[in-house]
This record gives structure tokens, sequence and C-alpha cells, in this order.
């Protein structure tokens, strides 16, 4: 069954995420780096944070706020499932 909620990564998930695209530490990515890893824009991320099917940002200040690199590349890996797309492998056989 497909899942529509981001659940977060394990410790363990994220140390091999961050492994298996070579980052040796889990760091805070900004904006545009999080545009250039997923190319979605500012609204679609947020309006898919506030339905929990995005990785939720950490605030630093009243006008800075950042996204764990590992939250993100496990939402990469594993996207939630997006409803009333035509999808050929979800077709009941006759």
């Amino acid at each position: 069954m497909l899942t529509t909620i981001f659940n977060p990564p394990t410790a363990e998930q994220r140390r091999q995420i961050l492994e298996d695209y070579g980052f040796k530490y889990d760091r805070r990515i900004r904006e545009a780096e999080c545009f250039e890893i997923t190319s979605l824009s500012r609204s679609t991320r947020w309006n898919m944070e506030n339905e929990s099917k995005f990785p939720t940002r950490c605030h630093f200040g009243r006008n800075s706020c950042a996204w764990l690199l590992s939250d993100v590349l496990w939402w990469v890996r594993n996207p939630p499932a997006v409803e009333n797309v035509n999808n050929p492998y979800n077709r009941k056989s006759a």
C-alpha cells in the first residue's frame, strides 16, 4: 500500500542515505539547495508540508528556515503516493 504521509527516517536510515549520496555528515539545507534537490517550487513544498507530504522545516529565527538534508534525500527516494494519476500499474485487469 502506498503512503501519503512523510515519515522521517530512523537514525540508521539517515546514516545509510547520506552514505549512499556521498555525504559524510547531516546538515541543514536552505531554500535554493532544497529546490535544486527536489525541483519543487517553494509554494508546492509549502503546500505539501502542510499536508504532511514533505519534511517539515526547522526555523532558526524570524526570517530563516532550513531542512535536514537526510530528510529531503529520504523524501526523494521514498516519495509520497500521488492520487488521481493515470498509472497503468494500478489498473484492474479485465
